[in-house]
């Protein structure tokens, strides 16, 4: 499948089958072709730069999983 970094325009065909395209997850939970956004790992790290403030709202919003006492407790 086609598609273009959301960060430089560059096309870039990822596909199920190949390593092509970030964010591309772990080896045994590979991200699906058409999530991979970013034809490198480059773009990828100078798009999280450029809207850092943005990302990390996003981040924060999504709330806290760990729940283990040594994360929670507070001084």
């Amino acid at each position: 499948m086609k598609m273009y970094c959301k960060n430089c325009g560059i096309k870039f065909y990822p596909s199920d089958k190949n390593y092509i395209g970030y964010p591309l997850g772990s080896y045994h939970n590979r991200a699906p072709s058409h999530k991979r956004v970013f034809h490198s790992r480059y773009c990828w790290e100078e798009w999280t730069a450029k809207n850092i403030t943005a990302y990390s709202l996003w981040l924060q919003g999504m709330g806290n999983n760990d729940t283990t006492n040594a994360t929670n407790n507070t001084i």
